[in-house]
């Protein structure tokens, strides 16, 4: 155990994570809708020189700040540009952020090895992997509210102590705060009040709000964020911001935006699989309840998790990464309660060991869960590359089992070496998902098969239109230049660009044939794709026209 007591250890995670990510990020194509949204909106940015507005196309994308935007295009501008894990490169710097500060939280809360367990069951789990695979915000957002609580909770916790021996934490809290809005809006904010409300109310003590420094913290906020809203604000005549806080923030807030709507308690639901396997610690959690409540830097986790989870449950639209900024917090908490179960409290006895241990096995089995759909995706999706599916799904099968007996052990003994071998095989589990599974998902990756379909032509098409099909993936596949279009402007396109290609949905073919014949073209027999619109859950297929070229040289396609 002396080694998980070193800084070593630390390294060695953040290593594990590295390889992990880093090869999945490599291999699973641009996902729809947002994360394809995200990485080309970042391309235009970086290609234009506009740091200013934000596009998708000649669309003001008026979703997110321009933060996460600055930080995807610097990153492609470094790597590469034309390939999607560029943009992603920031959600894993993000991830490595956020485990190696929470590393040094629970060096705050607890011994070292346990600072470790918390950073591996933080970093292990479903929700933070799956996050950390895609080119969006909320893993940046994640490490901003981080060093936010981090900060917050230096300055709560110190609040005793004299006003000469506090650092400067609440420029790291406002600081912090300020680019969480930067990257998604009040987010940051919300959780932040929300943890200071619920200490207030605890302690109905407003004294150690002082250290906060509010005139001074909000004077930070407004150098970092104003500068930005003003000059969107004069770039767009006031329409981005408007459309970013009543087009999107209060549409979610008031109804289920863009069919995401679920009824309460949905993520309590499914928090089993959202933070599996670490969710295995939770009903060890739920017994140290009274503990938790008598002791300041527990008491503040909870403020930081439960009233933001109260309100996510609340607001009609449910999306799985709503939770994802107090997860860095569930892992610190649960680990105290486990560290203080084996170090301080007596065993249970009774119906209550017998549901604790329930509860625990219930928890772990949720690995299965993950396993049964990795199995059931690799056969519905697979395609093509269904045997390569299985297989990786097969090897998450084995990460399970492993994962499985290593929990097993430390229901019974409660050894720390033996959760840290449970979180190791989560780690492999959701590498092999991520990416081996799901990068072999061929009928899902439809964009991605058209762009290959058309790199095996000698010469990339000049110009392409696509009818029906209009997924933003297929966009960063092919390029912002391309053509959005209905079936019969797909056809009045080809009869323009004779050396171009459309990209015709099925349900759109009949118009575009018609049309094609009124406008007497010639057409050579298409090529098809099919696979199915993740975003639309339904079968697709994709029919590839070419003009007729009778000039004896050019092959049919």
């Amino acid at each position: 155990m002396r080694f998980f007591q070193s800084r070593t250890a630390l390294y060695a995670l953040l290593a594990l994570v590295t390889i992990t990510v880093f090869i999945g990020q490599q291999m699973v194509p641009p996902m729809d809708r947002d994360e394809s949204r995200f990485a080309q909106a970042s391309r235009q940015m970086l290609d234009s020189g506009d740091y200013v507005t934000v596009r998708f196309q000649d669309e003001l994308r008026a979703k997110k700040p321009a933060g996460i935007y600055w930080l995807q295009a610097t990153a492609a501008g470094v790597l590469d540009e034309n390939h999607i894990a560029s943009y992603r490169f920031v959600n894993l710097l993000a991830l490595l952020g956020s485990i190696f500060l929470l590393y040094h939280i629970g060096r705050l809360l607890y011994e070292p090895t346990a600072a470790l367990v918390a950073s591996a069951a933080f970093a292990s789990s479903f929700l933070v992997l799956a996050e950390a695979h895609l080119a969006k915000t909320d893993t940046v957002l994640m490490l901003c509210v981080l060093v936010q609580q981090w900060a917050l909770m230096r300055i709560y916790l110190s609040r005793d102590t004299s006003p000469q021996s506090r650092p400067l934490h609440w420029l790291w809290f406002w600081g912090a705060m300020a680019a969480g809005i930067m990257v998604k809006g009040p987010v940051s904010v919300t959780v932040g009040v929300l943890t200071i409300g619920s200490l207030l109310l605890w302690h109905r003590n407003t004294g150690w709000l002082k250290q906060l420094r509010i005139k001074r913290g909000l004077l930070v906020v407004a150098v970092i964020c104003l500068p930005w809203a003003i000059l969107v604000s004069l770039a767009t005549d006031g329409v981005f911001l408007d459309i970013a806080v009543s087009g999107d923030f209060l549409a979610k807030v008031k109804s289920g935006q863009e069919s995401h709507g679920a009824p309460p308690f949905t993520y309590a639901l499914l928090f089993g699989l959202l933070m599996w396997p670490a969710s295995v610690m939770l009903p060890t959690a739920i017994a140290q309840l009274k503990a938790v409540l008598e002791h300041d830097a527990p008491r503040f986790l909870l403020a930081w998790i439960i009233p933001f989870w109260v309100v996510i449950e609340i607001i009609p639209t449910k999306l799985p990464h709503y939770p994802l900024p107090t997860l860095p917090a569930v892992a610190l908490l649960m680990v105290w309660c486990a560290d203080r179960a084996i170090t301080l409290s007596p065993p249970l006895t009774g119906w209550r060991q017998k549901a604790l241990i329930a509860g625990h096995y219930g928890l772990l089995a949720f690995g299965l869960i993950v396993v049964a759909a990795s199995i059931w995706a690799a056969i519905m999706f697979g395609g093509a590359s269904r045997h390569a599916a299985l297989g990786f799904a097969l090897a998450a099968a084995v990460s399970a089992g492993l994962g499985m007996w290593q929990g097993h052990s430390w229901i019974q003994t409660r050894s720390w070496r033996h959760l840290l071998g449970l979180f190791g095989a989560g780690l492999m589990l959701h590498f092999m998902v991520f990416a081996g599974v799901v990068a072999h998902l061929g009928r899902m990756h439809v964009a991605a098969a058209v762009a290959d379909r058309l790199a095996q032509y000698a010469a990339r098409p000049p110009a392409i239109a696509a009818a029906g099909y209009h997924e933003p993936s297929l966009v960063f596949q092919l390029g912002r230049d391309i053509l959005l279009v209905d079936g019969r402007e797909a056809a009045l396109f080809l009869a323009e660009a004779a050396d171009g290609v459309a990209l015709v949905e099925a349900r759109q073919q009949a118009v575009f044939l018609d049309t094609a014949r009124r406008l007497g073209l010639a057409l050579a027999e298409p090529e098809q794709v099919a696979g199915v619109n993740i975003s639309k859950g339904e079968d697709v297929v994709i029919l590839i026209y070419k003009r007729e070229i009778f000039d004896g040289t050019s092959s049919n396609r």
